[in-house]
C-alpha cells in the first residue's frame, strides 16, 4: 500500500502522539506518583520535625523546673537529722553526746531504740470555738465568722493535710546535773536547727549518799513548793526521752544527660 504525503503526515502525527502517550505512562506518570508520595512523606516529616522542635524547646525549662524542685526539696530535708550520722546506736550516742558535754550534763544510763518509721504530726494551736451559737445570732453581716475563719486558717489547713511519715530514732537517757544546766541542755536541743524533739523529761533533787530524807506522802518530787523547791544551782537527777527525725535526700537529677 502506497501512502501519499498527507497520509504520511497523519501517520507521523499519530505515531508521535502514541510515543508521547506511551512515554507518559511508562516514565512520567510513575515519576509523578513518586513525587506525590514524596510530598506526602515530606509533609509527615515536617509535622514530626515541628513536634520534635517543640519538645526540644521544652527541655531547658523542664531542666530548670526539675533543678528548682530538687533544690527546694533539699532545703526542707536539710532540717532533718542526716540518717547516716545516727544509723546505729554508737553513731546516735556520739551525735547526742555534744549536747551533754557542752552543757555539763552527766549521763548515767542510756537506752537507744532501733530506727522506725513513724508519723510526724504538724504542730499548730487548736483553739476551742466558744460561743459559736451566740456569734451566729449576732453575725448579721458574716464579719464575725470571717474573723474566726481567718484566725483558724492555718490550723484548718494543717489539720486537713495527710500526716507524713519520717524515720525516727529514740534516745533515752538518765542524767545528773544542776537544774540550771538541765535548762541549758533543753534550750540547746530546742534551738538546734535539726528535727530533734524532747518527748518527755522528769527530774528530782539528787540524793547524797547519806541523804535518807524521803518526800512527804503525796508530794511530787518535781513540786517547786517551799519545802521541795529546787534552786538553779541544786544537783538533780532525772530521765529524758528524745526523738530524732530523718528523711532521705532527693538526689540531683542528671538533667544534662537527657537528650
Amino acid at each position: 500500500m502506497k501512502l501519499n504525503y498527507r497520509d504520511k503526515v497523519i501517520l507521523g502525527i499519530v505515531l508521535a502522539i502514541a510515543i508521547v502517550i506511551a512515554g507518559y505512562f511508562a516514565l512520567i506518570k510513575p515519576k509523578n506518583e513518586q513525587i506525590k508520595n514524596d510530598n506526602e512523606k515530606l509533609d509527615s516529616l515536617e509535622v514530626t520535625e515541628k513536634d520534635y522542635k517543640q519538645r526540644i524547646a521544652q527541655i531547658d525549662p523542664l531542666k530548670t523546673t526539675i533543678n528548682e524542685i530538687v533544690t527546694d526539696t533539699n532545703k526542707i530535708t536539710s532540717n532533718f537529722v542526716e540518717k547516716d550520722k545516727i544509723d546505729n546506736p554508737v553513731l546516735l550516742d556520739r551525735y547526742m553526746q555534744k549536747f551533754a558535754v557542752d552543757n555539763e550534763v552527766r549521763l548515767t544510763s542510756l537506752a537507744v531504740g532501733d530506727m522506725t518509721e513513724s508519723p510526724l504530726p504538724f504542730y499548730y494551736m487548736e483553739g476551742k470555738d466558744i460561743g459559736s451559737g451566740l456569734r451566729a445570732l449576732a453575725d448579721i453581716n458574716g464579719d464575725y465568722q470571717a474573723e474566726v475563719d481567718k484566725k483558724n486558717a492555718e490550723a484548718d489547713q494543717l489539720s486537713a493535710r495527710a500526716i507524713p511519715n519520717a524515720i525516727t530514732s529514740q534516745y533515752g537517757i538518765e542524767f545528773k546535773c544542776t537544774k540550771e544546766n538541765l535548762w541549758k541542755f533543753m534550750d540547746a536541743i530546742a534551738d538546734y536547727d535539726k528535727t530533734v524533739i524532747i518527748n518527755s523529761v522528769s527530774y528530782t533533787r539528787a540524793k547524797d549518799e547519806d541523804d535518807t530524807k524521803q518526800p512527804a506522802e503525796g508530794q511530787n518530787n518535781n513540786d517547786d513548793s517551799e519545802n521541795q523547791r529546787i534552786e538553779p544551782e541544786d544537783e538533780i537527777e532525772g530521765k529524758m526521752i528524745i526523738s530524732l527525725y530523718s528523711v532521705y535526700d532527693l538526689p540531683q537529677v542528671k538533667v544534662d544527660e537527657v537528650q
